[in-house]
């Protein structure tokens, strides 16, 4: 007797591999939060070698511009969660919506309205909640690193962030209009027919 194969469902494997990913990055923001409130030590990027001289103590000279902060401070703890936090945050939610999304275009038709307004939302959360994260986590890294270097050499500014978080949500959105498009296209045709 010749057994069958199966055909994979990549929809089904998709959805359990966003599970894995939801599940990763919720237990990663967790595991996160938990070290930081602990104590554990606080690497600070500085924008030029000017921070280098008279650290603070406990504080020193990890590799090139990142100083190690052994034994952080409150107030330093609470700007590395503001530093850290918003964009593993953040991409849990998107994580979360998209494993939502991909379940629901799963158990039923995914040429429907519903999968379009999934895609516009998630789209959405990514174009206004990347660079809204970006900015919030540069003010906790721009406070972070005043603690260390008073002199005026705070964590440097770096664009890339918001326009891998851009361009992700404008993703999402293409797609949402991919799957418009089919419905119309579809309409067109069952009238045809």
């Amino acid at each position: 007797m010749r057994a069958s194969l199966r055909r994979p469902d990549w929809l089904d494997e998709l959805h359990g591999l966003l599970a894995i990913a939801v599940a990763l990055t919720g237990i990663g923001s967790v595991v996160t939060t938990v070290g930081i409130l602990a104590g554990q030590a606080v690497d600070v990027e500085v924008s030029s070698a000017g921070a280098l001289i008279n650290l603070p103590a406990g504080t020193t000279v990890d590799s090139g511009l990142h100083l190690h902060v052994e034994e952080p401070t409150g107030a330093q703890r609470a700007w590395e969660l503001l530093a850290t936090l918003p964009s593993v945050l953040l991409l849990t939610l998107a994580l979360v919506l998209l494993w939502r999304l991909v379940g629901r275009a799963r158990r039923g038709d995914p040429f429907t309205g519903g999968i379009v307004s999934r895609f516009r939302v998630l789209g959405l959360v990514l174009v206004v909640g990347g660079p809204a994260v970006w900015a919030i986590e540069f003010v906790g890294n721009f406070a972070l690193s005043a603690t260390v270097a008073p002199d005026g050499t705070y964590a440097p500014l770096s664009f890339a962030v918001p326009g891998a978080w851009l361009l992700s949500g404008f993703v999402m959105f293409a797609f949402g209009e991919i799957v418009r498009r089919g419905q119309v296209l579809r309409a067109e045709l069952d009238e045809v027919v």
